[in-house]
């Protein structure tokens, strides 16, 4: 079977405004918190990180305890009403580099999209043709099992074989759950949240040029 390369969907390929934390840290900066992008969304990712299994929407159950506790705010249970309530509907685009990267990609492999994802993926798939480039998507909501966990691509892996690398925008989700899998993994990390990590890509365009120096391209 040909080998494959894995890549998430939400700012991957397709990106979403707001983005889904910004909600949460508007609510807080309403309230006086002065907590910047970076650091809210890094605490955010650490506590999502613990989660193996969906909630009943199909993503990382987010346990806001934990949320404020890394962030250093007293848990107000007014607050956490508020965002626990808030509409969370998103626009969404489909990124520039998204289609020349997937039709690169697919010249040589099988290319499988494995998200932590609400049911809306499969929408957003055909609305942007993103099937013409795909061979399988993999949700969480439809198995129960979300990033990090390592069997997410143990399923990928049924449908399109031995997965090369992996992409995905977050570190705790994406890399630390391909490597779980024993699959190599590059961050993309397009708004510069992890600038410690040295070896990434800030483009999909980057991801490429990447693959060309790795000689999978």
């Amino acid at each position: 079977m040909p080998y494959a390369i894995s890549v998430d969907l939400g700012e991957t390929l397709v990106g979403f405004r707001p983005r889904s934390y910004e909600y949460m840290l508007g609510i807080l900066k309403d309230y006086g918190y002065k907590i910047d992008e970076r650091s809210f969304f890094r605490a955010l990712v650490k506590v999502l990180g613990k989660s193996n299994f969906a909630n009943e929407e199909g993503l990382n159950p987010l346990n806001l305890h934990e949320l404020f506790y890394e962030i250093g705010i007293h848990p107000c249970r007014k607050i956490m009403e508020e965002i626990a309530n808030r509409d969370k509907y998103q626009d969404y685009f489909l990124y520039e580099d998204a289609i020349d990267f997937l039709k690169e990609v697919k010249k040589k492999y099988k290319v499988v999209i494995i998200s932590n994802s609400t049911k809306r993926i499969h929408k957003i798939v055909k609305e942007f043709e993103l099937d013409k480039f795909v061979d399988k998507v993999v949700a969480s909501c439809d198995i129960g099992i979300v990033k990090p966990n390592p069997r997410i691509f143990a399923y990928a892996k049924r449908y399109v074989g031995d997965i090369l690398l992996h992409v995905g925008d977050i570190y705790e989700l994406d890399v630390v759950g391909a490597k779980r899998a024993f699959i190599d993994a590059i961050l993309l990390d397009r708004f510069n949240f992890y600038p410690e990590i040295k070896i990434k890509a800030k483009t999909l365009y980057d991801v490429l040029r990447y693959m060309e120096i790795k000689g999978m391209l």
